[in-house]
């Protein structure tokens, strides 16, 4: 039985071409608006975990590292690398008017043979002076780790629990970090006494490009927190002056590229979303105008009929509310499945960390998303007000015979 309720279902079933042009057009808003969205707030909450993740001031590495080593790039986009200097250095950075605590850090990059699981970057940290990694461990209720035991950053395909290799030595995993949306991500993270043994065995194989070294002896980095009210630029410029063969790296330095590259990705981002939603808005109400003069006699039989204009109203509504709904949810899953399953391969192409935002987070901005496209729909519903009322039934009819 054809009622007012189940005229909507029925139009939009007798005419396909059409609605699926607004729910194409109400897809691709929900899609520029959510995955807009989702984007600047996974690339901020990126860039606040990477900042705070980095728990030092200063970062200290050898001179020469610098053609393998660039701060901004070792955070988004860098190969496994290692390089080494004296252990004294970090003594003599200890000293320096300024520094509140120094930290050194080992670095070790597993090679692509039999004696390997995988190509790993390791970073060791001293657990008697440092004050970068262990909290990360504390933060995410791990224990302590071990002899030979290493906790994984959140890409390494390594389950926790299990033993793998590097330079034949088996290591186990007693943990793993949440995402950081950088290179940390691919670490496998340990104390100095288990990277002294990972180092002395790619020595013994002949993988260790530095030929003969002590393990003892070397370095990779200096971690190094500044006293309250020190000027962090002035702390650093010492250093420099005081450490010879050594290059220095603010964690402003760190993260300025980043955040340079988020300011420019967001407004980018932002002008996407305007002119998709435009767009999309613009030719829903294109749309709508072919549909009503399509539908004008339709309206006048209904009004003609007996139904009023309320009446006629409210079922255009209903029609394009249920369109878009059903668009935007649509959009609004197809956006949020391409940004969780691409997300590593996003934040390289945008260079910067991509951290998704919480679960509440994602939840308000596909509510917000939806009402944008519900917003359409409205304009829609109001364009039709004022094309019906000004709609003289008897001469559409006339016109039609």
């Amino acid at each position: 039985m054809l009622t007012m309720s189940s005229l909507p279902r029925k139009n939009l079933r007798a005419h396909p071409v059409r609605t699926l042009s607004l729910f194409v057009f109400a897809m691709l808003m929900a899609i520029a608006s959510f995955s807009g969205a989702l984007l600047v707030q996974s690339l901020n909450h990126g860039l606040h975990t990477l900042e705070s993740r980095l728990g030092a001031d200063i970062l200290v590495t050898p001179a020469e590292a610098e053609r393998q080593f660039d701060a901004q790039k070792f955070l988004i986009d860098a190969e496994p690398a290692y390089f080494y200097m004296d252990v004294s250095v970090r003594d003599q950075i200890a000293t320096v008017q300024g520094v509140a605590a120094a930290s050194a850090q080992l670095f070790l990059a597993s090679a692509r043979s039999s004696c390997c699981s995988g190509r790993y970057q390791v970073i060791a940290f001293d657990p008697t002076t440092d004050f970068v990694i262990r909290p990360w461990i504390a933060d995410e209720g791990e224990a302590m780790i071990g002899a030979m035991e290493v906790i994984v950053g959140a890409n390494v395909a390594v389950d926790e629990g299990q033993d793998f290799r590097i330079y034949g030595q088996k290591l186990k995993v007693a943990g793993r970090f949440t995402p950081t949306g950088s290179t940390l991500d691919n670490a496998v993270y340990t104390d100095f006494d288990t990277a002294r043994v990972l180092t002395a065995s790619s020595v013994d194989k002949g993988l260790n490009k530095y030929g003969q070294i002590d393990p003892e002896r070397v370095i990779s980095s200096v971690m190094v927190d500044v006293e309250k009210g020190e000027d962090i630029e002035e702390v650093a410029q010492r250093i420099r002056q005081s450490t010879p063969g050594v290059s220095v790296a603010t964690a402003k330095d760190m993260v300025k590229g980043v955040e340079t590259s988020l300011e420019s990705t967001s407004r980018a981002i932002l002008a996407f979303v305007v002119l998709v939603w435009v767009i999309g808005l613009v030719m829903t109400l294109l749309l709508f105008s072919a549909m009503l003069n399509e539908r004008a006699r339709e309206f006048a039989l209904l009004k003609t009929l007996g139904a009023r204009r309320a009446t006629v109203l409210k079922m255009i509504a209903l029609e394009v509310t249920l369109i878009d709904v059903a668009g935007a949810v649509a959009g609004i899953c197809l956006a949020g499945g391409v940004i969780v399953a691409f997300r590593s391969l996003l934040g390289h192409a945008f260079q910067a960390a991509l951290v998704l935002p919480s679960v509440p987070v994602i939840v308000l901005w596909s509510l917000v998303s939806l009402l944008a496209v519900l917003f359409a729909a409205l304009m829609s519903t109001l364009f039709a007000v004022r094309r019906i009322g000004h709609m003289d039934s008897g001469l559409v009819l006339k016109e039609g015979e």
